[in-house]
Formats: structure tokens, sequence, C-alpha cells
């Protein structure tokens, strides 16, 4: 995946959030992520983690996305 793929799945899941991915390898398959959303209100920290990471349940379990380095803010 590319970075901008990442960024589009995540803003069409969170709409009106900030969004920044950083690929860390340069391989697509290990990316940095920080997203600040409404959405997050209220859920704990695993919580916003296994949301975010359940846009990439299939990337993640095939091995496309090896990793995911989250930080979400609401």
């Amino acid at each position: 995946m590319t970075e901008e793929e990442v960024n589009q799945r995540l803003q069409e899941k969170y709409p009106n959030a900030q969004i920044q991915v950083h690929d860390m390898t340069g391989a697509g398959s290990n990316f940095q992520v920080y997203i600040k959303s409404e959405s997050f209100k209220d859920l704990s920290r695993v919580k916003r983690h296994q949301e975010v990471m359940s846009v990439f349940d299939a990337e993640l379990k095939s091995g496309e996305v090896h990793a995911l380095t989250i930080k979400a803010e609401d």
C-alpha cells in the first residue's frame, strides 16, 4: 500500500479527521498513523487502536501491511 491509499481509507472511515500517514520503511508495509477524530471521544486507547486497525484487517491478515503504529486522539 502507499501512504495515499492508507490516508484515503482512513478518510473514508473518518471523514472529518485530521490524518497524517508516514511509510516507515519505504516498502509500503509499515506505517505510522496519526489520527485526530471526534469519533474517538470516550473511547479507550485500546479501542481507538482496534478501530483504526480494523480498517486494514484484510491487509494485516495477508501480510501486505506488516505493522501500524497508531496515535489516535479525540
